[in-house]
């Protein structure tokens, strides 16, 4: 996918937003001053207040500042009782903005204009939803259920599936509460596949977004294919910053990626710059420890499986694609 028509995109959409905004904004205040007409002479009394003493500054080269706040905060104030009065919320002629952040254009800050996390987390879904499990969001604690795992013994463990999923679950709640401040900001969860692991790291990436953190999912198939194209020409660099500089990345079916002189080199330089930067990686595997430092080169697999950094979990039990069928 190409990043900077994604951008190009989006914020033709935040402009659109705007002009919603303003249409909304523009009715509010036509609704408020049929029902009291003076609310809209305080509205425009305020607004030429603030005028005149542009004006002023712009002659004078300086403006009573605390003579105009006194007069605005007045006005302001009068507005408000006046829009209670009339059945209406005190804050009802407010700006309108969907991110009040970036007031919906998509970045923050004057001197340097940096994007917003708004923008920043809309990209990423736009990305996310080319992936071959569809976007980030549609799984969630809320659908997590208990009940479709068998709760009978399983050769040679302790607990059911049901019961180690009972604790699953509670580890990733606490994760994504926790977040960032997690015990470890690493986690990989291994196992056979259909035992839930893409569904436990959707929850958790989904309960983080919603607590404002900019999140990022993508195959290890995807993966490898950013980083080559950054690597052969450069293309896909805004991308490939994402992957390094986001809150939170799932990198989801390590081990189904092509095995090439490069794949080594390509996981190393992602999970080596996160975790020199102490940012949170969530990796799924049908792959077992064992087989991960088989497969890649020891220093991908020192810093996937370091014990200061990375939780490791294991799924079992039976796969629940073939529980359903029967």
């Amino acid at each position: 996918m190409d990043t900077a028509n994604v951008i190009r995109q989006l914020l033709g959409e935040y402009e659109q937003q705007r002009e919603e905004n303003y249409r909304e904004e523009q009715r509010r205040k036509r609704e408020a001053g049929g029902v009291d007409p003076e609310i809209l002479d305080l509205i425009n009394e305020r607004m030429f207040v603030f005028r005149d003493a542009q004006r002023v500054a712009f002659a004078n080269g300086s403006v009573d500042t605390q003579a105009m706040q006194a007069q605005l905060v007045a006005l302001s104030t009068r507005i408000r009782e006046k829009l209670v009065n009339a059945g209406f919320p005190e804050d009802y002629l407010q700006p309108i903005y969907r991110c009040p952040v970036c007031q919906d254009t998509g970045y923050v800050g004057e001197l340097i204009r940096e994007k917003c996390n708004c923008l920043k987390q809309r990209i990423m879904d736009a990305e996310n939803a080319s992936e071959r499990k569809g976007g980030l969001g549609s799984h969630r604690f809320e659908q997590f259920d208990l009940n479709v795992f068998p709760d009978e013994p399983v050769k040679g463990e302790k607990a059911t599936q049901r019961e180690h999923m009972r604790r699953i679950e509670r580890a990733a709640r606490r994760y994504a509460e926790d977040f960032p401040d997690t015990q470890k900001p690493n986690l990989v969860f291994f196992g056979a596949s259909g035992l839930g692991k893409t569904f436990v790291a959707d929850c958790i990436a989904s309960r983080v977004m919603d607590r404002a953190f900019v999140v990022r999912r993508v195959t290890a198939y995807r993966l490898m294919e950013l980083m080559r194209k950054f690597q052969f020409d450069g293309s896909e660099a805004q991308a490939v910053d994402y992957l390094q500089t986001c809150d939170l990345l799932f990198i989801d079916d390590l081990g189904t990626e092509p095995q090439t002189k490069s794949t080594s080199s390509y996981l190393f330089q992602i999970i080596n710059e996160r975790n020199n930067n102490d940012l949170h990686t969530i990796i799924s595997t049908n792959l077992s420890p064992e087989q991960i430092f088989d497969l890649y080169s020891e220093r991908v697999a020192s810093r996937l499986m370091d014990v200061s950094k990375t939780t490791t979990i294991r799924f079992y039990g039976r796969d629940l694609r073939m529980t359903r069928r029967n």
